[in-house]
């Protein structure tokens, strides 16, 4: 088998065909795994902060060391995908985060040694998101994109509403140990499933050009005009959304009274209402605004900013009905974005490093996904929640209005420049 993995199939392969449908649930399940386990730490900080007697922005570099050792890993891993193949990297890189997980519970008895685990698994689960989006590139032709993209990534917010709702239960009843060895079992499963399960057929393998150096895949991916006003926007929507992962329950927890059982739980109908938003979003895009995915990206994420700082200014008193409605048009606009982010950027990038440009792009995101939930933290602990709650929403507002009000209709069909 080929270790060089063309981009597309040499021959279209139909829709009807239950290979890629098959290729498609181990790519749903593998993410679901990543995303537990990923989306956990964002989710255990509380729980770390109480454990070790820390402050918020103490507990929150678990998240910042996270995504500043993907910074490091993910260009280079995104490069050997496109060289190796996904099944490989992606199947390695999901055993190494469990061994992390598990080196977390057995060994991690204060905040730097917890530290040191969570760098092991950030470097690791940088893997995932490219080879994932590589695999749905190469097995479906472009007009099934859309929706494939939307189940693979709905399967983020499913697993962090299965995350939401086990990992505190399992913290409270049998101490945050317990949590971190259950992400460990979650995340050597999903290496199971990719490794044992996923194929890179010999009739879907073909040779192609190397990957580009990174200066030269900047060059060329920078002549597409859409490239960098959807990039910024990206930046801005992954600071909004993982640190509003990061810091939302407790916020609800303190800020709106509700306790920390009754924050996650209302959290996790959030990721809940993220899953039909990952799908219906860009199918509605690609059904009925056809080349107009970033006009769409744009008014998506304004939507996702609105219904934030409503959030921030609800007052103690108001019903969880209320509450929990905010949330489901959050969890929709806010966490359903992605999908058409992502294959605004996949589209444009040249054959032979889609994975390659999935991961710059995802870099630079992580910078950003790094230091938000301290900035946040910081705000908070200083200044309180209304600066912190600013902070994070007026950048996306900025970014998305360019967007949301251009009219220029653009190809969606191109797999690479």
């Amino acid at each position: 088998m080929s270790s060089q993995i063309s981009s597309t199939p040499p021959a279209p392969v139909s829709v009807t065909d239950p290979r890629i449908w098959a290729v498609l649930v181990v790519a749903v399940g593998t993410q679901t795994a990543g995303s537990f386990v990923s989306q956990g730490i964002y989710i255990l900080v509380p729980f770390w902060r109480e454990a070790f007697g820390v402050s918020l922005a103490s507990a929150s570099l678990a998240v910042t060391v996270m995504n500043a050792i993907q910074i490091v890993t993910m260009f280079t891993l995104g490069r050997a995908i496109d060289i190796h193949g996904e099944r490989r990297i992606v199947g390695i890189a999901m055993l190494g985060m469990a061994i992390a997980m598990a080196c977390a519970a057995a060994f991690a008895n204060s905040l730097p040694a917890l530290l040191v685990c969570i760098a092991f698994l950030g470097g690791t689960y940088a893997a995932v998101q490219p080879g994932g989006t590589r695999a749905i590139m190469r097995w479906f032709p472009p007009a099934k994109r859309g929706i494939a993209t939307g189940f693979r990534q709905a399967a983020v917010p499913l697993g962090t509403m299965i995350a939401a709702a086990l990992l505190p239960f399992m913290a409270v009843r049998y101490g945050w140990h317990a949590a971190a060895w259950l992400c460990a079992g979650v995340s050597g499963a999903g290496a199971a499933l990719f490794w044992g399960l996923y194929r890179e057929g010999s009739d879907v393998a073909a040779k192609t050009e190397r990957p580009l150096p990174l200066a030269k895949l900047v060059r060329i991916v920078g002549q597409n005009h859409s490239f960098w006003p959807v990039l910024r926007l990206g930046i801005a929507m992954s600071a909004f959304q993982f640190t509003l992962t990061a810091h939302v329950i407790g916020f609800m927890a303190d800020g709106l009274g509700l306790g920390l059982f009754v924050a996650s739980s209302m959290f996790a109908a959030t990721q809940l209402a993220g899953i039909p938003g990952r799908i219906l979003l860009p199918w509605i895009s690609d059904r009925f605004r056809s080349g107009l995915r970033g006009q769409s990206f744009g008014r998506v994420s304004i939507i996702a900013a609105g219904a934030a700082a409503i959030l921030a200014v609800l007052p103690v008193s108001t019903p969880s009905a209320v509450i929990l409605f905010v949330l489901v048009i959050l969890g929709i606009f806010g966490i359903g974005w992605f999908p058409l982010y992502l294959l605004e950027i996949a589209e444009s990038a040249p054959k032979g490093s889609i994975a390659s440009t999935i991961a710059f792009a995802s870099t630079i995101c992580l910078g950003v996904m790094a230091i938000g939930p301290y900035i946040f933290g910081l705000l908070v602990d200083h200044f309180g929640y209304g600066a912190a709650w600013s902070a994070l929403i007026v950048p996306v507002v900025v970014t998305a209005l360019p967007l949301a009000i251009s009219s220029s209709r653009l190809p969606i069909s191109q797999t690479g420049s």
